[in-house]
């Protein structure tokens, strides 16, 4: 499996962030149970992990089955961040610990108006 290189639409900091990823195989679902997966994002790509933001995620069923994965960013760990376009990407570890990357691109984090919450 190759990665796809494709930017995020913007995302606002202070919020919590769902990325939702559908992986398919040869045009079928791929089985995603007990995968593991990492979302990153760095400011420059030669950052130390885990640069800017750093996040794992784990597969469950029934989606999983499926082949739908989603990577939940809670607004504790977006609330610090900058506003900036920054790199991403998304890797995944699968039952073997063969490591793939998934996706990489930008993605634009845009200030929140409303800090009170």
């Amino acid at each position: 499996m190759s990665y796809t290189q494709r930017d995020l639409d913007p995302l606002v900091r202070g919020d919590d962030w769902t990325l939702k990823l559908t992986l398919t195989t040869g045009g079928s679902a791929l089985n995603i149970t007990n995968y593991t997966f990492w979302f990153t994002l760095k400011t420059n790509v030669d950052d130390a992990d885990p640069g800017a933001l750093q996040v794992t995620a784990t597969s469950g069923s029934p989606d999983a089955e499926a082949g739908i994965l989603y990577i939940n960013v809670p607004k504790s760990l977006t609330n610090e961040l900058l506003s900036g376009t920054y790199n991403y990407d998304v890797q995944q570890v699968d039952e073997l610990s063969n490591v793939q990357t998934l996706l990489i691109g930008k993605v634009k984090v845009v200030k929140d108006i409303t800090r009170s919450t």
